[in-house]
């Protein structure tokens, strides 16, 4: 049966560009002017919010192309080369954090609501530098974030590095639909104007001096990877800023420079700024190098991943039904267990943006400063934890997804969803906040506790869920008691050796450390301290009398340095004062144990079960291509309709699509086919090699 469609062209994803687009391949200015004339508080509000988003966005495509990085190469060599793409990605995520976490610091700074929304869809916002996509690293992705990230002059970049940018501008474009990628600065100049200018921009009383409690702080969420004082690795830091002050005009200059520090990160140049352009455009270049070694290091992952089952189209529809439909069915995670580990990515990435927005919305210390409970927790110090915590879980999840077919018959792999839930907002008491938060670790732990008493099921045994199993039902006993309005409970907190290996493991937040590994897991107290580091005791003896003595021990000399290369823990933010002094106190009272006695301080949370993919043969393709065996099967059915419809091509009819190769072979590079998603550079040189070997059947 023929389908009849209407079609409004203005909605297709692909479309070929206009004349104008086709002339310039400078970089367009965000939209920022509005319909209807704001006040300058109104119109920073708006813009941080659209900030807020773009930075989400930026963290999370930044973050699938980093889990799309192959890691089972066998040289070691390139395997440290590949270790090092996926390094750099998921550095220049945590810093698009930071830039998050700082813009919901100004939301709070001028009252406004604060925003953790982004758009999950390549239909959407114009105010976005391109449209929203999860997909592989590839020359395509790199070159749209080079685009979106790179100075909009040309400055100090010398002609050839200039010209080599115009020409990634060019894929970038394709890579954007065939729409020219948007300027990410354009929003910050604004900002920067609006927060600088107090004649015509924000007036003073438009600035809140007693919102300091609810910020986050670097203390909270920092992360610095610098190692030399005098190394562009210097600006390689997780900027989250504050903004402290009884007076409108200091609070309003922190304001400027923490935006000019978020411009400068992102799009500086030749300076002591090692910037996300700087550093993208490095990427570039190794990606090119590798694959110009024939280095296979991207799993094969699929565009958009989801769980949910794509829309159905009956009868007369819209073409730009059918065009949502095909995006939403490449992307359907039709593999039943993939889709199951789908559902619990979604999940922990709804706790993940839950407990950040909780945190910045309760006042409170993050740990007890005195008594027993010294160094515990406090319900905003769990908050804080236990983000972390999603941020490990979803990588890990990530790391088996990309492993697991995404439907199951063809060599695609599944990949992070990273949708979002149907809502974002919290209740405002806070008894049903952590309401909320117990709901949604009760669904996580049921999809968890079927995969584990699945019989035969490859997940039965998986260690990463049976410890995720434990985790959750720690945390239901915690948050039970919080939505009965009630104190943390005496049995969820810890003493003692165990007290002091958990504030070793959550100092690194619980992620492995590659370095040493996390030395003080899985250990009992007599292991621990006979432990030694650099040949010298972790914990120190006195000469006369063999006692333990926390001054000059190893450990709390490393815990209390400030030095980036002596200090434990290693890049992450000093472990609480609080927490400091317990250490200390333990030491000195001779290290008491747990009882019974000679329990495991801490265990370090285990890796997924990861089975391996078929070898990178079965999805080569032989230097020999056939439109049949070979091209054919890269269109689907919503191809061939759309084609035949709006271009008159016919993809059954070898003859016919002959006669168009070179039109065919046009609209590919310029990323305007097909309608709902570009094809990668792989299967467009598969592509050019069946026009250019002669256009065999």
């Amino acid at each position: 049966m023929t389908k009849t469609y209407e079609i409004p062209l203005e909605v297709l994803v692909c479309q070929p560009p206009s004349e104008a687009a086709i002339a310039t391949l400078e970089l367009a200015k965000l939209p920022l002017s509005f319909e209807i004339e704001r006040n300058p508080r109104d119109e920073a509000a708006l813009l941080l919010t659209v900030a807020a988003e773009v930075e989400h966005a930026l963290m999370v495509q930044y973050l699938y192309a980093a889990y799309s990085v192959r890691d089972d190469q066998t040289n070691h060599e390139t395997r440290g080369r590949v270790r090092s793409l996926y390094q750099r990605l998921a550095q220049l995520a945590r810093e698009e954090m930071g830039h998050l976490m700082t813009v919901q610091n100004l939301l709070h700074l001028i009252g406004a609501p604060l925003n953790f929304e982004r758009e999950d869809s390549p239909f959407e916002s114009k105010l976005y530098p391109f449209r929203f996509k999860l997909e592989p690293l590839s020359k395509q992705s790199l070159a749209k974030y080079i685009t979106a990230e790179r100075p909009a002059e040309q400055g100090d970049i010398d002609d050839k590095t200039w010209q080599r940018l115009l020409y990634i501008a060019k894929i970038a474009r394709r890579a954007n639909d065939g729409r020219p990628i948007q300027h990410v600065g354009a929003i910050y100049e604004r900002l920067i104007e609006l927060f600088g200018n107090a004649e015509e921009g924000l007036k003073d009383q438009d600035f809140h001096t007693d919102r300091i409690d609810l910020q986050g702080t670097w203390d909270d969420w920092g992360y610095d990877e610098g190692l030399g004082s005098n190394d562009k690795s210097e600006s390689r830091r997780v900027y989250v800023d504050t903004f402290e002050g009884s007076h409108a005009t200091t609070l309003r200059k922190e304001a400027v420079k923490a935006l000019e520090i978020i411009a400068e990160q992102g799009e500086g140049y030749g300076s002591t700024v090692d910037s996300h352009f700087e550093r993208f455009f490095q990427l570039y270049k190794d990606f090119e190098k590798l694959k110009n070694e024939r280095v296979e290091f991207v799993w094969p992952v699929a565009t958009n991943p989801s769980t949910k089952p794509p829309r159905t189209i009956l009868g007369k529809s819209k073409l730009e039904e059918y065009i949502r439909a095909a995006f939403e069915e490449r992307g359907y995670i039709a593999n039943p267990r993939a889709r199951n580990w789908g559902h619990l990515f979604n999940l922990r990435y709804r706790l993940l943006l839950a407990f950040l927005i909780h945190f910045l919305r309760i006042t409170g210390r993050r740990y007890v400063s005195s008594g027993p409970d010294k160094g515990d927790r406090t319900p905003r110090g769990l908050l804080l934890l236990w983000a972390f915590d999603e941020m490990r879980h979803l990588k890990k999840i990530a790391q088996k997804m990309v492993r697991l077919p995404l439907k199951l018959y063809d060599g695609v792999t599944a990949g992070p969803p990273f949708q979002l839930p149907y809502t974002l907002d919290l209740p405002d008491l806070e008894r049903d906040r952590w309401r909320v938060h117990l709901d949604v670790v009760k669904a996580s732990l049921s999809l968890v506790e079927k995969a584990l008493q699945d019989d035969g099921s490859p997940d039965q045994k998986d260690p990463f869920l049976e410890d995720l199993q434990r985790s959750d039902r720690g945390r239901l006993s915690i948050l039970e008691a919080l939505v009965a309005g009630q104190s943390i409970p005496t049995h969820a907190r810890t003493e003692s050796f165990q007290k002091v290996a958990r504030i070793l493991e959550e100092a690194v937040r619980g992620f492995s450390i590659d370095a040493h590994s996390n030395f003080w897991a899985g250990i009992n107290r007599e292991q621990f301290v006979q432990l030694h580091m650099f040949n010298r005791p972790f914990l120190r003896r006195n000469e006369d009398d063999c006692n333990l003595t926390a001054e000059g021990s190893e450990l709390v000399s490393r815990l209390e340095s400030s030095s980036k290369t002596g200090k434990m823990p290693r890049y992450r933010p000093l472990v609480d004062s609080s927490r400091q002094e317990f250490v200390r106190e333990w030491i000195d009272a001779q290290a008491p144990d747990n009882e019974p006695p000679g329990q495991i301080g801490v265990h370090h949370e285990r890796e997924p079960n990861l089975e391996p993919l078929p070898s990178w043969e079965q999805f080569r393709k032989s230097e020999r291509v056939g439109y049949r065996s070979d091209i054919r099967p890269l269109f689907r059915d919503f191809d061939l309709e759309t084609l035949q419809r709006l271009d008159g091509i016919d993809l059954n009819d070898v003859e016919n699509v002959r006669a168009n190769g070179e039109k065919l072979r046009e609209r590919l590079n310029e990323g305007s086919l097909p309608y709902d998603a570009c094809w990668s550079d792989e299967l467009i040189d598969l592509f050019e090699r069946w026009i250019d070997s002669g256009m065999e059947n």
